[in-house]
């Protein structure tokens, strides 16, 4: 298969402000290596213009496109349509967050009609079902399932693997105490202030640590709370890049993704890859694929504190549970590897350019 990206912008390429991060980033792996790829130029509205002009000059076989919810996607499948080329939309949405009745009330109107002219790439349990809600079901839904390089975090995590005391002191934590973790961005949706009163509750009656693997504009306000409320153990990374937040797995005993919303939560996939336990909130979009509750985690209300506390305490304090459950975590993730998801892409686009009228 011959395959060439678009993207809308050459920001993630290079060096870049992410605000989220409350910094300028530089990924420090490839990003662009193996693939034809080209940027798209111009103004920002006009730029999926460029990709609807190579669809209709009779480029390319079949489309796939990230995302539903920009005018740009559907000027590129208005050229899909016009060009009777099949149209792949990938989207990670979910029906967990529960939205507005008006715009319950739009989106059940308008996306039946939208997605008539689009197959659907879902990346999960919850993606599917959203999928289905609007109309795309059977033959026109194909699985592209949410995925991370296994083989690169195995390796790290077997490269790693003995290092856990020397990883927890780079971090200044304890080396000899269970370490709960945290790896994302510090904002308001991932809830850290959640995590941070249900490890208290669990600090008082068992020795563990708290490690926020980030950075982000509630960092400050995070620390403070620590501080002012006397909880020990708490420590917060900053920023790690790509090749460096194999040393957060590598310390944490337990991976908690707590988050008010979250359409999957691709960090719960690389910690598996650790052989780590999970705990997730029943907003985390991954929560139905790779948490089975009682094997390698638990899913807690999002919001509760006690939930948490409860689901951190039985791990904190049971090492032969956070060994049993970690090494199921391991045999899961096996299925969500990046080579997997390609592999359904390929199938998926051989199909629908068989079927092309």
């Amino acid at each position: 298969m011959d395959l060439t990206v678009a993207f809308r912008t050459d920001r993630g390429a290079g060096d870049f402000l992410d605000r989220e991060f409350g910094r300028r980033v530089r990924w420090d792996v490839p990003v662009l290596d193996g693939y034809r790829h080209w940027f798209l130029s111009g103004p920002q509205r006009a730029r999926s213009v460029q990709v609807a002009r190579a669809v209709l000059a009779g480029r390319y076989d079949a489309v796939w496109i990230h995302g539903y919810s920009s005018r740009g996607a559907w000027v590129v499948v208005a050229a899909c349509a016009l060009r009777r080329v099949p149209a792949l939309l990938r989207d990670d949405a979910t029906l967990l967050r529960r939205r507005a009745l008006w715009r319950r009330t739009v989106k059940a109107a308008v996306l039946p009609v939208l997605f008539r002219f689009v197959r659907g790439l879902c990346t999960g349990i919850e993606s599917r079902r959203w999928f289905e809600r609007y109309g795309v079901r059977g033959r026109r839904l194909f699985l592209a399932r949410h995925s991370v390089d296994n083989a690169y975090f195995q390796r790290h995590a077997d490269a790693l693997a003995g290092t856990r005391a020397d990883a927890r002191r780079s971090f200044g934590l304890p080396p000899d105490q269970p370490v709960v973790l945290l790896c994302g961005k510090l904002i308001p949706v991932k809830d850290p202030f959640l995590l941070l009163r249900a490890f208290a509750e669990v600090r008082r009656r068992a020795p563990c640590s708290l490690l926020y693997a980030g950075d982000g504009p509630l960092r400050a306000e995070v620390e403070a709370a620590a501080v002012r409320e006397g909880i020990p153990d708490v420590r917060v990374s900053g920023f790690l890049n790509q090749s460096e937040v194999s040393r957060a797995y590598a310390a944490a005993d337990v991976l908690v993704l707590c988050s008010e919303r979250e359409t999957w939560g691709l960090a719960v996939n690389e910690a598996m890859n650790f052989g780590l336990p999970v705990v997730v909130s029943d907003r985390v979009g991954c929560a139905a694929d790779l948490v089975v509750d009682g094997e390698n985690g638990r899913v807690v209300p999002a919001g509760c504190a006690v939930s948490l506390a409860a689901a951190l305490r039985e791990l904190v304090c049971d090492p032969e549970r956070r060994r049993r459950w970690g090494a199921r975590s391991r045999e899961i993730v096996d299925a969500y590897d990046v080579r997997r998801t390609a592999d359904d892409v390929v199938s998926a686009v051989l199909q629908v350019a068989r079927r092309r009228p």
